[in-house]
């Protein structure tokens, strides 16, 4: 009985088996076709709205039915929480997981971290120097996401390559995926970036990499509000179409290593943007064959906002702070101090901006618009200085006016205004537009101070100076009125003394009857014979004055 039911069941369970083996084979089948949309460069899933709308950063691989192998692909897996401490929300941890097409050497990944930062990007290598890193922002409609595969050049903004070519991959089993993900505050990036195993300055070597000799990664993420950004949230970060989009410098980075050995897929079938790994949550990733000592260093380039706000000040306040002393104090010396003091001041914020200018693509050749217009006014503020100087040294000694001090009077203003409008200038080149508006408020709140202060204040000194005038006035008459007619200098004359002028000296002085008895004074008059004994001493008197020997040698 036994037997004959198992023979009765035994049709059925075959035609079970070979109904499974079709529905593998047509669902493989379905993976190793090609998507005709590939070469197309956009999604054929008109279900749902692309996610990429106007991201423009490339092409997409549409993968719009599930994916049967999706849990099985091999993959390597890195996460860190550091960029989220504190917080519960695990979801928008940085995540990174490849998959590698060994047949065509393809790299599948995908990329997530908090949207409270402006990008984030991971790098292949142990450093920036020729690592070939993939860097992903938000678009510009702020949901969608750009891709830019770009070349490290150094501890400076890497430049976008055209060497490797990426797609982003749509897939219902990804949900969110290369979007800005507003429920979780998540950056979310799955592409495959094809041939990308090996660049123009290095290659990624994972047939070499094993669990004793991990493969070297380092991630960064761009600056931001953790957590706290991403779409309607006012967060005013990059956002951007443009593959070449100017990276500000990450605020944190770190280093990685992943076992590429466990992440190989054998065939083309097999490969494809790594699923969540995760068993308390399906839409998680947990690190599997990663290493790394798991440090995240805190980082930020602090010279953009001290060169910003150094030139702000100077040529706001500063500048215009000493002017206003010259013609309320008119104080020459005063004056020229803290327009000196204004000339360190730029000359340190012009440095450091030159050095900054050098970490960034977009600002490394010297030719936008705020860095031709920086290094003219350099020049034409030192120049002016040389006028003010060489102007009042002349002016000093021969008290006329100058060529020099009129350049001077006019050219010092212009070169102020021209710095005043330079600044917002600087805002968008640093990618910090929005800073335009407060900048301007100042602005207009400090002109109007200056105004008043130039209408209203040489009234105050006016009255001032007359008060000490009178004051100085007072004191001196009280003075001679306490010292009746004071010193009185000696009188020559006879009508001042009343007595007889000396003979010889006109001075009629109560002392001169006491030297009238000594004579004249002599006196010698020299002739052409000087020198010759014979020669008298004369007298101023004439012929009354006693005569005297020259004396003998």
């Amino acid at each position: 009985m036994h037997f004959a039911g198992f023979l009765t069941r035994l049709p059925l369970a075959l035609l079970a088996v070979s109904l499974c083996g079709l529905t593998q084979q047509h669902a493989a089948w379905a993976q190793d076709s090609p998507d005709p949309m590939a070469d197309g460069g956009s999604s054929a899933d008109q279900d749902s709205p692309d996610p990429m709308g106007d991201s423009g950063s490339g092409s997409s691989a549409d993968q719009d039915s599930p994916d049967p192998m999706g849990a099985n692909i091999p993959s390597a897996v890195y996460t860190t929480s550091a960029l989220t401490a504190g917080s519960s929300n695990s979801s928008n941890d940085f995540v990174f997981a490849v998959n590698i097409d060994s047949e065509t050497d393809d790299v599948y990944f995908h990329m997530s971290s908090p949207s409270g930062n402006d990008w984030m990007g991971v790098g292949f290598g142990s450093k920036m120097m020729d690592s070939l890193m993939l860097i992903a922002y938000p678009s510009s409609n702020g949901t969608g996401m750009t891709l830019s595969p770009r070349l490290g050049k150094g501890h400076t903004e890497p430049e976008h390559t055209d060497e490797v070519s990426c797609e982003m991959i749509y897939n219902s089993d990804l949900p969110g995926a290369n979007t800005v993900v507003e429920s979780t505050d998540t950056l979310k990036v799955d592409a495959v970036c094809r041939n990308a195993t090996s660049w123009s300055t290095g290659k990624l070597d994972y047939k070499s990499s094993s669990q004793d000799a991990m493969t070297p990664f380092i991630f960064a993420v761009g600056p931001g509000e953790h957590g706290h950004a991403g779409p309607g949230s006012g967060h005013l970060g990059l956002k951007s179409n443009s593959k070449s989009a100017g990276l500000e410098r990450h605020e944190y980075y770190g280093h990685f290593n992943l076992d590429l050995s466990q992440a190989v897929s054998e065939s083309t079938s097999k490969a494809g943007v790594p699923r969540p790994n995760s068993e308390d949550a399906n839409d998680l990733y947990t690190s599997v064959h990663a290493g790394g000592n798991g440090k995240v260093t805190s980082d930020g380039d602090p010279a953009p906002i001290i060169h910003g706000f150094i030139m702000c000040l100077t040529f706001v306040i500063i500048f215009p702070l000493g002017a206003l002393i010259l013609r309320l104090l008119e104080r020459v010396i005063l004056h020229a101090a803290v327009q000196f003091i204004g000339m360190i001041l730029v000359t340190a914020a012009t440095a450091g901006g030159i050095v900054v200018s050098r970490l960034y693509v977009r600002s490394k050749d010297f030719a936008t618009a705020h860095q031709i217009l920086g290094i003219l006014l350099f020049i034409a503020l030192w120049f002016q200085l040389g006028l003010g100087i060489l102007h009042h040294r002349i002016f000093k000694k021969q008290q006329r006016k100058t060529l020099m001090g009129k350049i001077h009077r006019y050219l010092g203003p212009v070169a102020v205004l021209i710095g005043i409008i330079n600044a917002p200038i600087g805002f968008h080149l640093a990618g910090n537009s929005h800073l335009g508006i407060p900048y301007a408020i100042i602005v207009v709140v400090v002109a109007i101070l200056m105004l008043l202060a130039r209408r209203f204040l040489p009234r105050f000194f006016g009255r001032n100076r007359r008060r000490k005038q009178a004051s100085a006035d007072a004191r001196a008459a009280q003075l001679r009125a306490e010292q009746g007619e004071g010193y009185q200098y000696p009188q020559f004359g006879q009508q001042s003394t009343g007595l007889a002028p000396n003979t010889h000296t006109g001075y009629g002085g109560p002392s001169a009857a006491s030297y009238e008895h000594l004579g004249p004074p002599p006196a010698y008059g020299r002739t052409e014979s000087y020198r010759s004994e014979d020669v008298p001493l004369q007298t101023y008197g004439g012929e009354a004055g006693v005569q005297h020997p020259r004396p003998t040698l």
